[in-house]
């Protein structure tokens, strides 16, 4: 590690890492308990599939491997499923501590006909109301607390909440978030801000460049490029402008001009953001061949998403992808930044790091289930992008690819933790015929054809259980939260026993792993030996 990032992790430490861990140990903690031999965590990556139900896993597995069995954490040996209803459905505080919303097994899988034609069977029904965004998952994740949709890391009283980049920023950790979308959007917002609501990019942007608990961001969300990646000075007839028409939309005018000129220093860094923007950068960063001393942004040249927002009149065709259409060529992978953020953040501090990577188009890829919610770009129509969910699973694949190859070559997995999951399911992804076979799963036609699959017409997300995969120091953690069984989830979904925890639970594994301590079991969990079994629901 380089002498300037020592400078920066030890004036950062010694500035703010007791008042920080006094807050993070007590609020909205699960019990603790030190022992010593509770694992402790070096390194933590926490990898979001953002809107990635069910389907979604398996048509990307189908598609890029032939099987559930070739995707990267199929075998990890903490495999769950989770609940993910906020707080409440609200958009603002309700000042309510009790919850709103549950999630009951029995209705979600019941095959009960409706006669509703996009929602057939009541279980169908049931899992599309009372959904969480991907704020309000966010902030379960990253801090641990249920809240109100639109929040980002704000209590349900309107009080900011930390989430564990800040402890481990306090720890003198190096952190960082990643992300396929804009930076300053919910999932990576959660990781690196706290905002009474989702919509103020522009604050959002603000702390995450300016407060210094963040060595490393990124994402899309800089001007200049318009979904295509071509430059906004240089459309083509035809083409979109979305990016262009509101080039200060996910960060200001003022902090771009910044970053771009070498002035923003962050708060407790002796150097100012260093920018990335050309594939060949990033791919550098990846390959070890350039190294960065200071904070990193990386902002690659696209608007909005890597590459779902893409005009295939533009792009080309290109049979190979699931969708059909050629990819952007002049932006990196999720891959890619992922590889770069490990280089990067292994070097950045000598006590490890804490890392978030987001596969944050798969959710905008899924919400073109209903016409009208294609955000912004391209012709309503009534065909759902189904080839590009899979496209970006099977990005996130392989940045998960990645993380596990790294831990192998740079690491071991009693130093490191990695959990894989998602913030919430997206439009039901099953197979062809679940309008007539309820919860029918999507088929597999094999490796590189296109999978049986159909989403309920939505266009939004749903209150159903969604898988989580761990392994490394501090996954059975997440074994110890176990709230319920779920038997329809064992039956049909498959990827576990049914068990499931809360989506906060991760967070609470995560703050746990990293202070070497162990959790006190959830009720009737049972992964404890001092527990009930689990009673079926």
């Amino acid at each position: 590690m380089s002498r300037f990032a020592r400078t920066d992790r030890r004036r950062m430490r010694t500035a703010r890492m007791l008042p920080l861990l006094a807050a993070l140990l007590v609020a909205g903690c699960r019990a603790t308990l030190p022992t010593a031999e509770a694992p402790q965590a070096r390194n933590v990556i926490v990898m979001i599939n953002d809107g990635a139900g069910w389907g979604a896993w398996d048509a990307a597995a189908y598609w890029q491997y032939g099987s559930r069995d070739g995707m990267p954490y199929a075998h990890f040996p903490t495999r769950l499923g989770m609940r993910t209803t906020p707080l409440t459905t609200s958009n603002t505080p309700t000042y309510r501590m009790g919850a709103d919303v549950e999630y009951d097994p029995a209705q979600a899988w019941d095959a009960t006909p409706t006669g509703d034609a996009a929602l057939p069977f009541a279980g169908y029904g049931y899992t599309a109301t009372q959904a969480t965004d991907s704020a309000a998952a966010g902030t379960a994740l990253a801090s641990g607390h249920k809240t109100y949709n639109n929040a980002i890391n704000h209590d349900n009283s309107g009080n900011p909440v930390a989430p564990v980049t800040f402890l481990a920023h306090s720890l003198g950790k190096a952190t960082g978030v990643v992300t396929s979308v804009p930076f300053s959007h919910a999932t990576p917002a959660a990781f690196g801000a706290q905002n009474a609501s989702r919509k103020h990019h522009h604050a959002i942007a603000r702390q995450m460049l300016h407060e210094g608990r963040l060595d490393l961001v990124m994402g899309t969300g800089g001007p200049g490029y318009n979904v295509n990646g071509t430059a906004c000075d240089a459309l083509v007839h035809g083409e979109v402008d979305t990016g262009c028409d509101a080039p200060d939309e996910f960060v200001s005018e003022a902090d771009w001009q910044a970053v771009a000129g070498g002035r923003l220093q962050p708060a407790g860094s002796a150097r100012p953001w260093q920018l990335l923007r050309t594939r060949e950068e990033f791919q550098a960063l990846a390959d070890g061949t350039r190294h960065i001393d200071g904070p990193l942004l990386g902002v690659p040249q696209v608007a909005r998403t890597l590459q779902q927002a893409r005009q295939a009149e533009v792009t080309g065709r290109d049979a190979a992808q699931p969708s059909g259409d050629a990819l952007i060529t002049t932006v990196p992978t999720l891959a890619t930044m992922t590889r770069g953020a490990l280089r990067y953040l292994q070097r950045r501090s000598d006590t490890g790091f804490v890392l978030m990577v987001e596969g944050g188009a798969t959710d905008w890829a899924a919400h073109t289930s209903k016409c009208g919610t294609q955000w912004s770009y391209g012709a309503c129509d009534d065909h759902p992008e189904y080839g590009r969910t899979i496209e970006e699973t099977v990005d996130f694949n392989d940045a998960v690819a990645e993380v596990i190859a790294w831990v192998d070559a740079h690491s071991n997995w009693d130093d490191t933790l990695l959990i894989v999951t998602t913030d919430h399911d997206n439009s039901m992804p099953l197979g062809p015929d679940a309008d007539r076979v309820p919860f029918q799963p999507v088929l597999n036609q094999g490796a590189g054809r296109m999978p049986g699959i159909s989403f309920r017409p939505t266009g939004n997300h749903t209150r159903a259980l969604v898988p989580v995969w761990a392994k490394g120091a501090g996954a059975s953690l997440l074994e110890r939260q176990v709230i319920g069984v779920d038997p329809g989830y064992a039956r049909h979904v498959g990827y576990s026993d049914g068990r499931y925890i809360d989506n906060t639970a991760v967070a609470h594994a995560v703050r746990a792993a990293l202070l070497g301590q162990t959790l006190a079991c959830a009720q009737d969990a049972t992964a404890c030996p001092d527990a009930q079994r689990v009673r079926a629901n």
